[in-house]
């Protein structure tokens, strides 16, 4: 059924209360946060060209939220109350096409206001087909002349959307990706007198003004290694961050659940089960920061994925790559050292997108502990792919990056990260140890001559002719 008329003045308030804010949960519980973190979508969104956009990242990242924020600063900037609609469509979960445009017409009438407008459609993959309907709403002319936003949580749904790309119907609108907070964002909210990441590349770091960078970060060595602690426990959604701040030893059962409800979600729309989901979860714990192919994981899982008996190679490949999808993991590939070609090799490490889950995974596997070091070479990983995957592949390459890997050495031995183009690779190896040596240094160096490389120590910050060591909390800061 569709949205009825009491629903749609429900969910603006705006039209009719210029005190909305106080009364809008989403505003609510961001004032209630101790702080506010920047929201670039926000500030960037072009409010005067007519366009659909997609907004798209895991559940509980703030898309809701962001879409309140769109509403104030249109209004801030002048822009006519009844000119801005939001409709909640998670209201309409599994309704037909037809409810949906008639909620959106019904939306627009009901406010009356002049065209352009803004229309924000907030989780319209719960919407069978939602991509048919927009398209029809838009060739109609009943939303061709406005900014529309749409958000959704679904990995499946948008992964179905997006493939379609709303041909021809988008006018300036593009995809827009919002992810959990990186250490840099975490570690300047949360740490004393952090100051703000540069977001520089290894290249960048390995300039005189990034040596001097380093140095200078050296005073804040302490804190950024009290704040990576912290962050491979809570990670970056914003409601894990806002306990980290008040100094919550751990994050909560209640912050947990979102994000583990959001997965199994994920899971059980393919068919699969809450065990399935956690045992998935579990081996990717066991296998972080090592080599695997799909057939051994699949070996050594014992309850089904989906359908009956044991999972197979493709079942297991299939749910880590709708995972990846949803940004919950991401997966990065080997390349082989004796092809000059961008010839992948099959093995692959598959890592945590954020470690909150990591906590989770752990809450489900009795006897396993935190590997530190893994968690710290996945962090790195999940860093770099954000600084070196383009913004616009970044929307659709966590399950396959173009610019992340891992090389593969001639006498079998790896590189933990290659980022950039083959040819202008820029190269990171991870030793998070007390005394990590110089001779991983060296052989980092020496798998690419004259490219810049970075060594991540736990704490040595070391200048070398051919290569860096730079302690990893102060490099996930760098990196932004």
């Amino acid at each position: 059924m569709a949205l009825t008329e009491a629903q749609i003045l429900a969910q603006n308030r705006w039209w009719t209360n210029s005190a909305w804010r106080a009364e809008d949960p989403h505003l609510a519980l961001l004032e209630a946060q101790p702080l506010r973190l920047a929201v670039d979508f926000v500030a960037e969104l072009d409010l005067g060209r007519p366009g659909i956009h997609i907004l798209r990242g895991p559940r509980q990242v703030g898309k809701s939220t962001d879409l309140k924020l769109l509403v104030e600063r249109a209004l801030a900037a002048g822009h006519p109350p009844r000119s801005i609609v939001y409709l909640a469509l998670d209201l309409l979960e599994d309704q037909s096409l037809s409810d949906f445009a008639v909620s959106v017409e019904r939306a627009k009438g009901l406010a009356g206001g002049d065209s352009p407008g803004l229309i924000l459609l907030d989780e319209v993959t719960a919407v069978r087909r939602w991509q048919t309907a927009v398209k029809s709403l838009w060739d109609q002319g009943t939303i061709g002349e406005d900014v529309v936003v749409c958000t959704g949580s679904s990995a499946i749904d948008l992964q179905r959307g997006a493939a379609e790309r709303l041909p021809g119907r988008r006018g300036a609108g593009v995809d827009h990706l919002i992810l959990p907070q990186s250490f840099a964002a975490f570690a300047h909210a949360v740490g004393d007198g952090i100051p703000p990441s540069p977001g520089l590349t290894v290249g960048a770091l390995r300039t005189p003004d990034g040596v001097a960078l380093l140095r200078e970060m050296r005073l804040h060595g302490p804190a950024l290694d009290a704040a990576l602690r912290r962050y491979l426990r809570f990670g970056g959604l914003p409601a894990a961050v806002a306990e980290a701040l008040s100094r919550a030893h751990d994050p909560s059962a209640r912050v947990k659940r979102v994000l583990e409800d959001s997965l199994t979600g994920e899971i059980q729309r393919r068919g699969a089960s809450v065990p399935a989901a956690h045992a998935l979860l579990e081996r990717v714990v066991r296998s972080l920061g090592s080599k695997i192919s799909w057939s051994a994981m699949a070996r050594e899982m014992d309850v089904p994925l989906g359908g009956r008996g044991r999972p197979d190679h493709q079942t297991v490949r299939d749910y880590i790559e709708l995972l990846a999808a949803g940004y919950f993991l991401f997966v990065a590939y080997f390349w082989r050292s004796g092809s000059q070609t961008n010839e992948q090799s099959r093995d692959k490490k598959v890592f945590f997108a954020d470690p909150l889950l990591h906590t989770i995974a752990l809450d489900h596997a009795p006897g396993l502990t935190a590997d530190t070091a893994a968690l710290v070479e996945n962090a790195i990983g999940a860093a770099l792919l954000r600084r070196y995957e383009p913004p616009d592949r970044l929307i659709e390459t966590f399950a396959l990056p173009e610019r992340l890997h891992i090389w593969q050495t001639a006498r079998g031995g790896e590189i933990d990260f290659v980022c950039g183009t083959r040819r202008e690779l820029d190269v990171v190896e991870v030793k998070y140890r007390e005394q990590p040596g110089l001779a991983a240094a060296h052989a980092a160096a020496r798998s690419h001559p004259g490219r810049p490389t970075v060594l991540a120590s736990k704490d040595t910050l070391h200048f070398g002719e051919r290569y860096t060591l730079i302690p990893a909390h102060t490099l996930l800061w760098a990196l932004g």
